[in-house]
């Protein structure tokens, strides 16, 4: 073999990307290893990385450069060589807040880890199961609402006539429950219900516990079963029944004439796009077994799944009037939301 001249391709451009997003998952690390020691639990009040070094137990070398890269990210700010939390920290990093979002940095990890040999995890040898974090997902998803838009679309539904006179409200899907205790509060007079799988409703239970609330719990599956009836308003946020057309039947029956059917979703584009996160999110949607599940091959899209334009027409069909849809970021602008994400408010007619 012979060395002829180099390719005539800019091998600088391979480098970029691979020096780019290696250094980007050094990053990720440094917060993982920083959330794993509790880091923003000590950094209330300015302090040395000596003093740190000294409270979590590894060489002073190692916490200066810690906590240097934390404050080129702005996660942490520095003065006068001194350390001490961002707002940002303060407020979702540190453990005691109410805030925290540890939780979601937790899942985030344990999700990377179906990456670390993607090879295996592609041919089926490393496996993932929704219901494996089922408790975590749900604390974690009680974290995004709890941080986002949990007070804006209370407000939004708190506005409106129908809820004011609500007797009987229900949640399907409802996770932590934390929309219906909240509304709950706002309208103690109603009969209020969270409705979901039996094994998420032990951590629903949780939270109606921790925040003294007179919320009720149904256990059922909404693909199989009934929700009751008589309802004034059902609320639906963020789960996989809610772009379902058979799931809006039931809805539908278990409504009283005039009652709202409020839902807030994620609604992808008709068609795939190649926005690199997109395909990177159904890239991973995939990596799970589908077989036994009601995925569909997009992330955050289920078998039946009707867009957003089908979804209201299909609503105006079953006798509902659309009297309100919102954009989630036009309410709730601090939130993980998408231009995707609506709010659809249909009052039953017939």
């Amino acid at each position: 073999m012979k060395l002829e001249k180099r390719p005539d391709v800019d091998y600088n451009k391979l480098d970029e990307i691979i020096v780019n997003y290696s250094d980007n998952l050094k990053v990720f690390y440094i917060l993982k290893s920083s959330i794993d020691l509790k880091l923003y639990d000590y950094l209330n009040e300015y302090k040395s990385f000596e003093e740190i070094s000294d409270i979590i137990n590894i060489k002073p070398i190692l916490s200066h450069y810690i906590l240097e890269i934390l404050s080129k990210i702005d996660i942490i700010k520095k003065k006068d060589g001194l350390y001490k939390n961002s707002r940002l920290a303060d407020a979702y990093l540190n453990t005691d807040s109410l805030y925290s979002k540890t939780k979601g940095f937790i899942l985030a990890f344990e999700r990377v880890k179906l990456w670390e040999d993607l090879i295996k995890t592609m041919k089926g040898n490393i496996k993932r199961e929704d219901n494996d974090h089922f408790p975590l997902i749900i604390q974690v998803m009680a974290e995004n609402t709890i941080s986002g838009d949990l007070y804006d679309v209370v407000n939004l539904v708190n506005d409106l006539n129908e809820f004011k006179k609500a007797k009987k409200f229900l949640e399907i899907g409802g996770g932590h429950g934390f929309y219906t205790i909240a509304l709950n509060d706002l309208n103690p007079n109603m009969e209020a219900y969270v409705f979901d799988l039996e094994n998420v409703i032990k951590e629903t239970k949780k939270y109606i516990e921790k925040y003294d609330s007179k919320v009720k719990t149904i256990s059922g599956d909404f693909y199989i079963d009934d929700f009751g009836e008589n309802y004034d308003i059902i609320f639906s946020s963020y789960n996989p029944s809610g772009k379902n057309p058979d799931v809006a039947k039931k809805v539908h029956k278990s409504l009283n004439v005039g009652g709202l059917f409020i839902t807030k979703q994620y609604f992808p584009l008709e068609k795939e796009g190649n926005d690199l996160k997109e395909l990177l999110d159904n890239f991973e949607w995939n990596l799970a077994d589908l077989t036994k599940s009601r995925k569909g091959k997009r992330a955050y899209v289920f078998k039946n799944d009707l867009c957003f334009k089908n979804y209201i027409s299909f609503l105006e069909e079953l006798g509902f009037e659309i009297i309100g849809t919102h954009n989630v970021l036009d309410i709730s602008p601090f939130t993980t939301a998408t231009a995707n994400d609506k709010i659809i408010i249909a009052k039953k007619l017939k």
